[in-house]
This record gives C-alpha cells, structure tokens and sequence, in this order.
C-alpha cells in the first residue's frame, strides 16, 4: 500500500495488508487465511489476529486501503490531465502511461483490486473509501472531456470511464503486455480526436 506508516503498530499492520493483497492477486479472495497471510507477512498467526480477529476483516481493511491508494492516483491522473489541456497528443499518453502501468508497476494491485471488488457485496467496508475512489475516477474522466474543449455530460463521462476501465482489464488480464502500450494508443487517440472541439482539434493539426 502507498500510505506510509507512522509506528511500530502500523508498519506491521501494513505488511499484513500488502501480504493480503499478494495472496489476492495470486490465488484469490478465498485463498486468504490468517495462517497464509502470516506465512506471507513473516509473522506469527497471533500478530495477525491481534490485529484482525477475523479473515473478513482483514481483507476489508484490505480493499479500504486500495480504494485509498487508487483515489489517490486518479487524482494525480486528473491533475495530469488538466496540466495537457488542449494537447491531445500528450493527453493521449498520459492515458497509454496510466493504463501500461496496470501491466507493470501496479499489476499485483490491479490484479487484487479486481478480485476484491468482486467480493464487495459480501464484505463490510468503509464505504465512503469506496466512494472517493469512484469520485475520484470521474473526476478524472470529466477532467479529460474538459481537457478536449467539451461540456463533461453525464453519460459522456460514463462512457469514458467504461473505456477507461476495459482498458485497465485488459492490461491487468493480458498475456502479451509488452503489446499493451501499441493497443492502448491506437485506441485512444482517435477516440480522443472524436471527443475533441474543433478549436483543440485544429490545434492538434497544426
């Protein structure tokens, strides 16, 4: 997880996440157990559950804490955005970046994320974690339509944040990610020259 710990208490309780969400990503939700997350950790099964009595509780506390983590990163991908207004050419990479990076450096966090969202219905979670984390997702992708030169319409903004998340599938999923980048920018960018103004597209032309 991005949160850096402060004490003793929370370091190990952020190993015991980071440990939750590296049995995730490899086998599962169900493959999480407090003597398998203790083996991952390098713990004891009794600082585990000192710190979570239950397993439910501590895969919770996992997804809370991604859903903190990627609300944080969409806000730096709206900040991103806002900084190209205008550019579709580097609007176009910042989007190949953010969704290569589901293939790379945040794989085992994507590839976790999509398991637990999948168990959400069943858990008991901070929903307002949730929430900033959705927030946040459309704020970026209303960030984007404005970057364009166009009004961020409701439906329009549903449509690129469904886009946008078919894209991290696959980059997440894929077996061929070196391809990820290729496929992503031959997608986006005409998709982005569809949504532009006329004023941002004459400029792109130039």
């Amino acid at each position: 997880m991005n949160t850096v710990p402060t004490s003793r208490g929370e370091l190990r309780r952020s190993s015991i996440l980071d440990a939750t969400l590296h049995v995730i990503a490899i086998d599962g939700v169900r493959a999480v157990t407090q003597r398998r997350v203790a083996a991952e950790a390098g713990a004891s099964v009794g600082l585990i559950t000192y710190h979570f009595s239950t397993t439910e509780l501590m895969i919770a506390a996992t997804l809370d804490a991604l859903a903190a983590d990627e609300a944080e990163q969409m806000g730096r991908l709206e900040s991103q955005i806002v900084a190209a207004a205008g550019d579709l050419e580097m609007l176009t990479e910042i989007l190949v970046a953010e969704v290569a990076e589901r293939s790379y450096a945040r794989r085992e966090r994507a590839l976790a994320g999509l398991a637990l969202t999948l168990e959400i219905p069943r858990l008991t979670i901070d929903r307002d974690a949730f929430g900033r984390w959705e927030a946040a997702q459309e704020a970026a992708c209303a960030a984007l339509l404005v970057a364009l030169g166009r009004e961020p319409e409701a439906e329009l903004v549903e449509f690129v944040e469904a886009t946008l998340d078919g894209l991290f599938l696959y980059a997440t999923i894929t077996s061929e990610p070196e391809n990820v980048k290729a496929a992503a920018r031959a997608g986006l960018r005409p998709l982005l020259r569809s949504f532009a103004s006329s004023d941002v597209d004459a400029q792109a032309g130039r």
